[in-house]
């Protein structure tokens, strides 16, 4: 009802400008403001409509992958700014119309975007799953490979029960691989949990006390594989068959872990 009112009044100033009782700058003003209050309802509408789309995203869950992110990332420095003078800016209708539109079209143009864009695209942070059973395999390894005198849970001489226990949990039949060649002593056998799931781990020694472990489970459809990969200092050698993914672990200096690897895929 007041933009008609507007509109009405503009008009009616148009029509007094012709028959000349109205001069121009007072019928530029009134043009001025009907234009300047259909800006100013297009804007509410505008915030309407944004407010509602980031009601509905804070509606949704926080990635605890973002959490531990934000909680681990460190403080940035402050930067200290000091005051300055304040100039008085003078506001005219001209000014006021144009940040109104301005404003109108950056808000809408979000609230657009956003609109259109999934929710689950707004959480990219989110780390690959693929890896998380590396993570585990690693840490692992470099707890149990410093337990001298502890390294299996069944010794090698009851290789029969080794076999029937891994099959049993990780439901991936296999061989125990002879790496005498290799320099490596079977020493036995443990079971780990990795990524949610039962993985089976062969323990072998080198000469040179250096402790190597091939480890097995059930393939994911969701996961890429992989050929080699260091983290820290430990290395990691993997390979696939059609139900399960084999990694042979041991420490980054052992320059024949690729050897060993391509032995143990032979036999196992």
């Amino acid at each position: 009802m007041k933009q008609s009112r507007d509109t009405h009044a503009f008009r009616l100033a148009a029509s007094r400008q012709l028959d000349g009782e109205l001069a121009d700058a007072d019928l530029d003003l009134a043009e001025q403001k009907a234009h300047l209050h259909q800006a100013q309802e297009a804007l509410k509408l505008g915030n309407l409509r944004g407010r509602e789309i980031f009601e509905n995203l804070l509606k949704e869950p926080v990635p605890l992958d973002l959490v531990r992110r934000i909680r681990t990332s460190p403080q940035g420095r402050k930067a200290v700014r000091l005051p300055s003078p304040r100039r008085q800016a003078k506001l005219t209708l001209p000014r006021v119309a144009a940040a109104c539109l301005l404003t109108f079209v950056l808000g809408g143009g979000l609230g657009y975007v956003l609109a259109l864009k999934p929710a689950s695209a707004v959480s990219p942070l989110i780390a690959d799953a693929g890896d998380a059973w590396l993570d585990d395999v690693v840490a692992h390894y470099r707890t149990f490979s410093r337990m001298d005198g502890r390294l299996a849970e069944l010794p090698a001489s009851e290789p029969a029960a080794i076999i029937e226990w891994l099959l049993g949990n990780t439901g991936v039949n296999f061989r125990i691989p002879d790496l005498s060649d290799n320099g490596l002593a079977f020493e036995g056998a443990r079971m780990l949990v990795a990524g949610g799931m039962p993985v089976g781990q062969l323990v072998y020694t080198s000469g040179e006390g250096e402790v190597i472990s091939l480890l097995f489970r059930k393939n994911r459809p969701d996961e890429d594989g992989f050929s080699e990969l260091i983290r820290d200092n430990i290395a990691l050698v993997s390979w696939r068959s059609a139900t399960a993914t084999y990694v042979v672990v041991g420490p980054s200096s052992a320059a024949s872990l690729d050897e060993i690897a391509a032995k143990a895929a032979g036999l196992i």
